[in-house]
């Protein structure tokens, strides 16, 4: 018995000092606590629905992982290429199509180690390919309710249905499929060697019900069965398929929630911001560019949360934060989480380098999707 308890006091220990050593999270943690002091916030600022799906969500997405399903589907196809624009392509595509259900911190996570595996065998530049798969990552996840944390709000706070999110993402998400198709043909097809990848065995029965788990948390997540089945499904999915799940999950991101709701609720409440934001988001073409822009300075998530507050466009705050993951370092979580990740796996230290790339590239596609973004308000209005 205290070998138990010391083993899960060890686990628990794990989980705060993970979160007590995000930087993001500390960040927003100190903004709330002036917030709370300085500020006028209200319980209800914290919006339950969205903390309690992102919750199941989190659990859900974190048991693929430690079952190897994302590793195990990424690695079966890059075996099958043969030319380095194949690699690419299928690269590509995959954080496309993969953050639309798994969320875009999880494409990240799971393919850019990937890749890093793959420039060992192959002569292939790292930078520009693993800015890409961001940017993708970024375009895809937009495409679902679940994709990432700023879509389950979004989806939560305005009651959204399944068939009116899909007339809002489908336009911008085609789009950006199509750009990826083109994008592709600017790496050369140089011909390879048979890939070897690193055998990742699953356990196809676990997954089987894992499957089943994942349907009715999305359910739940739709509000088409009460979020209490989805949160009380993950979680039972959790303890019988793999327990060290519950230490794994990420409740920095919960908590950075929490965080960004109590300084939206307290920033919300100043006259001024309350002016300026009412002003800049009254039709939806203004408010997208107010979508666009925020997120550039704050990230798209919090940009999401504040701006819905002051508004009832719902199409020109979607597409203008879901653009707006696009461009600085900081216009999306997502986009952090690559540049950890490169600087863990870079040993030659590049991390200037991939910054410039990083943003120049994201500008690019910034640019692009602003016109874009504005042609689809135009026309979905």
């Amino acid at each position: 018995m205290s070998e138990y308890r010391t083993l899960e006091s060890k686990k628990m220990i794990t989980v705060v000092k993970r979160i007590y050593t995000d930087k993001t999270f500390l960040v927003t943690l100190g903004l709330a606590i002036v917030a709370l002091i300085f500020g006028q916030v209200s319980p209800k600022d914290i919006d339950s629905h969205t903390i309690l799906a992102l919750l199941s969500l989190l659990v859900i997405v974190t048991i693929y992982g430690q079952l190897h399903v994302l590793t195990y589907i990424a690695n079966t196809i890059v075996a099958k290429c043969r030319t380095t624009r194949d690699i690419i392509g299928v690269m590509l595509l995959f954080s496309f199509i993969g953050s639309m259900f798994f969320t875009n911190d999880v494409a990240i996570l799971t393919l850019v180690p990937i890749f890093f595996k793959i420039s060992k065998q192959i002569n292939i530049g790292k930078i520009v390919p693993i800015s890409l798969l961001t940017i993708y990552a970024n375009l895809g996840s937009a495409l679902t309710p679940f994709g990432n944390p700023q879509n389950l709000y979004l989806v939560s706070y305005y009651h959204l249905s399944l068939p009116h999110f899909m007339t809002l993402s489908l336009p911008i998400g085609v789009i950006g499929f199509l750009s990826l198709g083109i994008v592709t043909l600017f790496f050369p097809a140089q011909p390879i060697p048979a890939m070897t990848t690193t055998a990742q065995p699953i356990d196809r029965q676990k997954v089987r019900w894992l499957l089943l788990a994942t349907v009715l948390v999305l359910l739940g997540i739709l509000s088409i069965l009460p979020i209490w089945i989805a949160v009380g499904v993950s979680l039972l999915a959790a303890a019988l398929l793999d327990r060290q799940v519950l230490v794994k999950v990420d409740y920095g991101i919960l908590l950075m929630f929490i965080n960004f709701f109590i300084i939206v609720g307290a920033i919300s409440r100043l006259p001024a911001i309350h002016h300026l934001l009412s002003f800049t988001t009254d039709t939806t073409l203004k408010t997208f560019f107010a979508g666009v822009i925020s997120s550039q300075v704050i990230s798209n998530v919090p940009a999401a949360v504040l701006l819905s507050k002051f508004t009832t466009h719902v199409t020109g705050l979607y597409l203008g934060v879901t653009v707006g993951g696009l461009g600085t370092l900081i216009a999306s979580l997502a986009n952090l989480l690559a540049l950890r990740q490169y600087q863990l796996f870079d040993h030659e230290r590049s991390s200037y380098r991939f910054f410039k790339t990083f943003t120049w590239l994201n500008v690019v596609y910034l640019v692009i999707f602003m016109v874009i973004g504005s042609l689809i308000c135009l026309w979905l209005t």
